[in-house]
């Protein structure tokens, strides 16, 4: 759905999806990471929050927390969103404190620890997507790029 500032996102929706999802990633628009949040924790295990490659698919996301986190299980409801705006208006927007609440960073400061790690990777690899797109980088142009000194 689109508004005429761009993308809506239903932040109700996004809300709803972080307060019930056991696990959950979140795909950016401008860079392959993906951000995966793990809510659940035991007595050896504290939520997880991370910036990971990308999976080839739900299957083999769930293999890897499986290894990763192995006292764990399956979990109970695994979800997927994409979100089409920026970390940084993720921040502006409330989303990452909601995050940051579901999974008790203010309680626990190794989970603290780990949300400021991954706000941080995500706002570097968004600015390292916007200079990339900035210096042409990565793009299809309709046109090839000259050498230098080349003359049209």
């Amino acid at each position: 759905m689109y508004s005429e500032n761009g993308v809506l996102v239903d932040l109700d929706e996004v809300d709803t999806l972080i307060a019930n999802a056991d696990v959950f990633t979140v795909g950016f628009a401008s860079f392959p990471e993906r951000l995966i949040v793990d809510t659940r924790s035991n007595d050896r295990e504290v939520p997880l929050v991370q910036v990971v490659e990308p999976a080839r698919g739900a299957r083999e996301r769930l293999v890897w927390l499986g290894r990763r986190r192995p006292s764990l299980g399956t979990p109970q409801a695994f979800s997927f969103f994409a979100w089409p705006h920026s970390p940084g208006f993720m921040v502006q927007s409330g989303i990452w404190d909601r995050i940051r609440g579901r999974v008790g960073a203010d309680s626990d400061p190794d989970v603290a620890v780990q949300c400021d790690l991954a706000i941080r990777q995500l706002l570097n690899l968004d600015r390292q997507a916007t200079f990339a797109l900035l210096k042409g980088e990565h793009c299809l142009t309709l046109w090839p790029r000259q050498a230098e000194g080349d003359q049209a």
